[in-house]
């Protein structure tokens, strides 16, 4: 849901070397021990224990949980419960009916074990008491938030028809140029009003994104799960007891240099992730990849990606995109855009100088630039 508040007290690391000793213990596939991860054998069975760094999935929690099956149930006494939809690291997502209004929701049930710390409950209801506040023509509605009857928390949702922004680029490739940069105006937008709020999301990507349809208009961008990555960030005290956790803060494809090293985030954060994941709707490649968690970080922390008329020439990129996307995705925040806002203004006059309808916005400083941040 928001900032972290114990950032004085994590562990921060600022170069491959630093976040290999701080992330670099995996779990030996034999005994379950963590060790590691360059010992050739388990300290605890003495068993071979190669080739058991973690996977993206086991790190970021894309692994589904174990949860009960809650269909068919009511939850606190106002929600039934229809269908699953999806589970994930931090709990299942179902579709339900509000039973006095008989509405379609979506309800996310947060996993068991986050109810059984009272002071992650009352972080809960105060985060998502400010979320429900947001409203904003790209950001999904909040309906109601609380606990059941057996402690589990939830989060009752407007009902989404649609696909979400990674299954469009799974399904259709890279987007041609105007089409990106319409999806990503939107996303700035939505972000820039929850900003104004004191929100920042910290978990932006393509699956928090749906695109819908509203009358004739196409790709009507919702962005979803403002809060949920707060709530992982304060029950979490450093980089390594998440990692252990299997827990990730974030998701590493578009996690931000010091979103990795436990600093404090601010807009910009966001901002460079909402770059990655232009790059990305671009090119159809991530800025950074790898083929582990490890790898991934490191990247983000020292490398400086292609720009995206280099990844891929085969696209006839304008090259204008290269300077908008390479700013957002400086390793250095004060070298990216200063804010959301000012980086949806800066697609929406690029979206109107290629040529997109009613995208013509102010001109920023920073479109000008003629060298490429790194």
């Amino acid at each position: 849901l928001l900032n972290a508040s114990n950032v004085s007290r994590r562990r921060r690391f600022r170069t491959d070397r630093d976040a290999r000793r701080i992330l670099g213990h995996v779990k030996c596939p034999h005994c379950g021990v963590d060790k590691p991860d360059d010992a050739r054998f388990c300290g605890a069975c003495g068993r071979a224990a190669t080739g058991t760094e973690p996977s993206y999935k086991e790190l970021t929690g894309a692994v589904p949980v174990q949860t009960a099956d809650i269909v068919g149930r009511e939850i606190a006494g106002r929600y039934r419960v229809l269908t699953k939809l999806g589970e994930g690291g931090m709990g299942a997502v179902y579709r339900g009916e509000q039973i006095s209004l008989k509405r379609k929701v979506a309800i996310k049930v947060l996993r068991p074990e986050l109810s059984r710390d009272p002071a992650l409950v009352r972080r809960f209801n105060a985060e998502a008491e400010l979320v429900a506040r947001l409203s904003h023509p790209h950001t999904v509605n909040i309906y109601d938030f609380g606990q059941d009857a057996d402690g589990s928390l939830f989060i009752a949702m407007e009902f989404l028809e649609g696909r979400s922004l990674r299954q469009v680029m799974t399904q259709e490739g890279p987007l041609p140029p105007w089409r990106a940069l319409a999806i990503a105006r939107q996303i700035a937008a939505a972000l820039a009003d929850a900003h104004g709020h004191g929100i920042v999301h910290r978990d932006l990507k393509p699956d928090n994104v749906m695109l819908t349809e509203r009358g004739k208009d196409k790709d009507v961008v919702r962005v979803l799960d403002f809060g949920i990555a707060k709530l992982r960030d304060d029950d979490r005290q450093t980089v390594n007891a998440m990692t252990r956790a299997g827990d990730l803060i974030g998701t590493p494809q578009y996690m931000a240099p010091e979103q990795i090293r436990g600093e404090p985030v601010d807009g910009r954060t966001d901002v460079y992730a909402l770059g990655a994941m232009l790059y990305e709707m671009l090119t159809g490649r991530l800025p950074f990849e790898g083929p582990t968690v490890m790898a991934i970080l490191s990247k983000h922390l020292t490398d400086t990606p292609e720009p995206p008329t280099v990844r891929r020439p085969d696209l006839g990129l304008p090259r204008e995109l290269d300077v908008l996307v390479m700013t957002a995705l400086a390793k250095d925040p004060a070298q990216r855009q200063p804010t959301m806002e000012r980086l949806g203004e800066d697609v929406a006059h690029l979206h109107a100088q290629l040529g997109g309808a009613g995208m013509a916005g102010p001109r920023s400083a920073m479109m000008s630039a003629p060298q490429v941040v790194q």
